[in-house]
């Protein structure tokens, strides 16, 4: 498994940083997490084609995380002429902001690929079948569980083969994302703003260092980054709470559990 940082950044414009999105690579098979303003030229500026993603899986409904499904589905309708099946996870009202979205904002005379909906909640469970050279095994299992950002905010963990990575979304500081991080090989938590700018439904580095202690991960990387993060040392303050190797994100960046 390899994850892929298509977007470091938060809501403030950097053109270093682009939006919320996160690409999961396992044997060819590509998964997507979340897709800000600007992920479908992400995915190209990597080499991949919008119809080598068959799943997307969201973390909630803030602009900079969500506001890229639109292109998502209009592309593949009119400029790729998609047939394959595409299967979009989110959180609770998920399937009523589709339903929205389609009816009174797209408005396609018709979709020319079929597109399943499936509300992920608390200890949802997914399992996805994995080609490699043809050949079905291997099945890739993720997993949600309530985050304390919005009412219906999901976390994600990725598990196959004894090797589990977790992305968080956007988060507070929760015994939740504790317990999805528990022993990750590869723990991706949003990290917005220094120590001294706390905002409530975001981490800081202190506390995400914190959470990767009692969670016991191996590896932890910070992103969702705002421009404060740039003017101190995020790494140092996390580093206070986490004796374990420590990562800040950067776009394009590939890691592996």
């Amino acid at each position: 498994m390899e994850m892929i940082v298509l977007g470091s950044g938060t809501s403030a414009p950097q053109l270093n940083k682009n939006m919320s999105g996160y690409l999961l690579d396992f044997n060819g098979n590509k998964i997507l997490f979340d897709s800000g303003p600007g992920t479908i030229r992400q995915l190209l500026k990597i080499g991949v084609n919008l119809q080598e993603i068959d799943h997307i899986f969201y973390t909630h409904f803030h602009n900079d995380h969500i506001s890229d499904l639109p292109a998502i589905i209009w592309s593949n309708n009119y400029g790729l002429l998609r047939k394959k099946t595409l299967n979009f996870y989110g959180p609770k009202g998920f399937k009523e902001y589709y339903k929205i979205l389609i009816k009174n904002m797209l408005r396609p005379k018709k979709l020319n690929y079929k597109i399943n909906i499936k509300e992920m909640r608390n200890n949802s469970i997914i399992k996805i079948n994995i080609k490699n050279n043809s050949i079905i095994k291997n099945n890739l299992i993720i997993k949600s569980l309530i985050s304390k950002h919005t009412n219906t905010s999901v976390s994600y963990r990725i598990e196959n083969n004894n090797k589990s990575i977790v992305y968080s979304g956007d988060t507070d500081y929760s015994n939740e994302i504790i317990k999805i991080s528990k022993n990750a090989d590869l723990l991706i938590l949003e990290c917005s703003f220094p120590d001294n700018k706390k905002v409530e439904g975001h981490l800081t580095p202190s506390l995400c260092g914190k959470i990767a202690t009692k969670a016991k991960v191996k590896k932890l990387v910070l992103t969702h980054l705002t421009p404060d993060c740039d003017k101190v040392d995020i790494k140092k303050q996390c580093k206070k709470e986490f004796n374990g190797d420590v990562v800040l994100a950067k776009d394009f960046m590939k890691m592996k559990p």
